[in-house]
């Protein structure tokens, strides 16, 4: 008799942590509102670049968001760079204003022109969004 009661108390406080342990994991993350504030700042900034304004202005907003993004995902864009696909290979072409039918290029040219891009394990993100324009401009795509 004992044993069952010993068996339910454990039982219960089992199910106590279970269900406190479930409250604490739907609570959003840092990492999560970080994505959530990202996109919905690129909503914004999409619709907002949309309207007539100083062009001057709107590139040099577009260059920090590019410098932003590229230093964001570094690591993961140099992966993408390295096979000429990839999602963030994508966002990035986006972000350059890439147009679609010139897309498949930029990825070829990103693949092929690696080593130039990257030219040491020390190579900044502003250096790699420098570089990229400059081979963009030179392919003119």
């Amino acid at each position: 008799m004992l044993i069952k009661h010993i068996y339910k108390g454990v039982a219960a406080l089992l199910a106590v942590l279970l269900l406190s342990s479930c409250a604490i994991t739907t609570a959003p993350t840092k990492a999560t509102s970080e994505s959530i504030g990202k996109t919905s700042e690129a909503s914004s900034d999409l619709t907002s670049s949309t309207s007539p304004g100083d062009d001057d202005d709107d590139k040099k907003e577009e260059d920090v968001e590019v410098k932003e993004f590229v230093e964001a995902n570094f690591s993961r864009l140099r992966s993408n760079m390295a096979v000429g696909d990839g999602e963030y290979l994508t966002t990035l072409a986006v972000l350059l204003d890439i147009d679609d039918a010139n897309k498949d290029q930029f990825y070829v040219l990103t693949k092929n022109n690696f080593d130039q891009l990257f030219v040491s394990s020390d190579t900044t993100a502003e250096e790699l969004v420098v570089k990229l324009r400059r081979e963009v401009d030179l392919a003119r795509i």
